[in-house]
């Protein structure tokens, strides 16, 4: 390996330049003659470029001994690097020409598990996966990134005395050679010890059923991540702390400390808003996440808007498992306009909702009593109706900006005419959103939303306007009103003698999205998107398109998204502007 150090200056003012040359205000420098991987090291060593006189003469001094140090942790030994340097020009430049030669590579790797942990499945995957074989080009990095990975894996999995018994990679430098000898010992598996925990704040036989794992247990990490996700998702803690207790293990079991500090009796969230579909909105939410020792909670949310105002209680009884297994009772009135009706909703449920490994199911029985209008005509209907959801969220990267996902919801209601209801009913809804992000700039999303509705009556206006189906607006079909595509009658308006024809909603619905976002920044996307479906009646499917483009900034609180959309399967159709914020899910 050699180092050579070269200063560059104009060949005639060489003597005089020398003697009268500026003083450095910063230099730039460049990587030459190597690849991606190297080139990214050396500069990952060396920094940024100086931009002082004095940090330009440290850069220049060390430069040359870094760059080989960033060579050699890559398994290039060979190497030979010349440093020239024009000061010529303020800033400075400086060239670093590379020739790396050929890289060290092994030819004998051990790689050894003892103790307990030699028939552990993980680590004998990450021994598998991560560990070199004869051949490979020798790379410290990925060396120590096999020891960091065994040893995190061996404590959150309950080997606290995990330790490497042999740990070398000898070189031959002359041969371009390596090999390799490890010797894990993980030693012996931790189990689940005594929990400790302030029972003034947190009732040790509420703390046992959200336990998910038995005392005695062999010790995961992850479980000890879920009791805590547990304790707060009760929402009667403002913090929670759960962590093994270390330096009083005494094998084979470690204490686990579980430390709570109470949140608020009640709480108070005032909110503001904006969308195109429903305007501005203002909310109001109460929230009691304890009333009582047996765990009961309630949520009072208030929402206005000149679309859909609303009130909601929610009253909230813990069951068996009182993270995942809630009885809810709930309150809600409702206005709220669909196509050309406007409907009054009062509505009163008893719903049982779990939660198990992300995926929320829910039985219910609502009893709902809805008003609504059509032009001078009024109409009233009442149903009581059992029904079943399932619903996911699977995401990936930022809660606001995920980097792929998916989020499905999944429903099925029924009514009879013999048991509370107006009429006999069965409605299924499904939704399905997905993104991914392809490369460092490219993100695409699609959506797909359908329904089905059957009932014994043969009137549409007998068919109450939230069970019916709509489409359009900013989260269904850009470019047409909210709520505005659907089936459509005509009817007679008495007082003028005019026939209308009025959007009703549809028995049947199906809407699709695909969407193309690009990154400008870190914090602003454009996106091209096309939008298409309809509400409809069995056999009368129309397609409704609506295409656009936008551009969102990605906030805080999840994507302002200010979007421009046309039906363009509308004849003279006109622009739409659409204004949302909020993630895709």
């Amino acid at each position: 390996m050699s180092i050579v150090l070269r200063i560059a200056f104009p060949a005639v003012f060489c003597f005089c330049f020398a003697a009268t040359a500026p003083a450095a205000e910063g230099l730039r420098y460049r990587v030459e003659g190597v690849g991606k991987e190297a080139r990214e090291n050396i500069r990952a060593y060396l920094g940024v470029s100086p931009a002082e006189e004095n940090a330009v003469e440290r850069f220049l001094s060390t430069a040359p001994l870094l760059t080989a140090e960033a060579l050699e942790a890559l398994g290039f030994y060979d190497h030979s690097i010349e440093l020239e340097v024009d000061r010529s020009d303020n800033p400075w430049r400086a060239t670093l020409k590379i020739e790396a030669g050929d890289a060290l590579r092994y030819t004998d790797v051990s790689v050894q598990l003892t103790g307990e942990g030699r028939d552990d499945e993980r680590l004998q995957e990450i021994a598998a996966t991560r560990s070199p074989k004869v051949g490979d080009a020798l790379h410290h990095g990925r060396y120590e990134t096999l020891k960091r990975e065994l040893l995190q894996a061996a404590r959150r999995r309950g080997y606290f005395d995990a330790a490497f018994t042999e740990n070398r990679v000898d070189l031959d430098v002359g041969r371009k050679q390596a090999t390799m000898s490890l010797v894990f010992d993980a030693g012996a598996r931790y189990e689940f010890g005594a929990i400790t925990v302030d029972e003034t704040l947190i009732d040790p036989a509420l703390l046992e059923r959200l336990l998910p794992f038995e005392p005695g247990a062999p010790y995961e990490q992850k479980l000890l991540l879920e009791l805590r996700q547990r304790l707060l998702r009760l929402g009667y803690f403002g913090s929670v702390t759960v962590l093994p207790d270390l330096p009083d293990r005494s094998f084979p079991a470690v204490p686990i400390r579980v430390a709570v500090t109470t949140a608020p009796r009640h709480s108070y969230e005032v909110g503001v808003g904006f969308s195109t579909d429903t305007r501005q909105r203002l909310s109001l939410t109460w929230q009691s996440p304890r009333l009582n020792r047996w765990g009961h909670s309630q949520e009072t949310a208030l929402r206005w808007s000149p679309v859909n105002p609303q009130a909601r209680v929610t009253y909230s009884i813990p069951l068996d498992d009182p993270a995942n297994d809630v009885l809810q009772l709930i309150g809600r009135l409702e206005d709220n306009e669909f196509g050309d009706l406007e409907s009054e909703q009062r509505e009163f449920r008893v719903r049982r909702e779990r939660t198990k490994a992300g995926t929320v199911r829910s039985v219910q029985l609502r009893a709902l009593n809805e008003r609504w209008g059509v032009l001078s005509d009024d109409f009233d209907a009442r149903f009581l109706l059992a029904g079943a959801s399932v619903s996911s969220r699977y995401r990936r990267g930022d809660v606001v900006d995920p980097s792929r996902g998916v989020s499905q919801f999944y429903s099925i209601e029924g009514a009879s005419a013999d048991v509370g209801s107006d009429e006999d009913l069965v409605r299924l809804y499904g939704s399905v959103t997905g993104l991914r992000t392809l490369g460092e700039r490219w993100r695409v999303v699609g959506r797909v939303e359908a329904g089905v509705l059957w009932t014994s009556s043969d009137d549409a206006q007998d068919l109450p306007p939230s069970l019916a189906f709509f489409a359009g607006g900013d989260n269904s079909i850009r470019g047409f009103g909210y709520q505005s595509v659907g089936r459509e009658v005509t009817v007679e308006d008495i007082p003028t003698l005019r026939n209308d024809r009025l959007v009703v909603g549809g028995t049947r619905l199906l809407t699709g999205t695909f969407e193309l976002q690009r990154y400008f920044s870190e914090r602003w996307r454009g996106a091209l998107f096309v939008d298409a479906g309809d509400a409809f009646d069995s056999g009368d499917f129309e397609t409704n398109v609506g295409v656009g483009l936008g551009i969102h900034y990605l906030s805080p609180v999840g994507a302002l998204r200010l979007e421009l959309a046309n039906p363009v399967s509308e004849s003279g159709g006109s622009w739409r502007v659409h204004v949302n914020i909020g993630a895709e899910f």
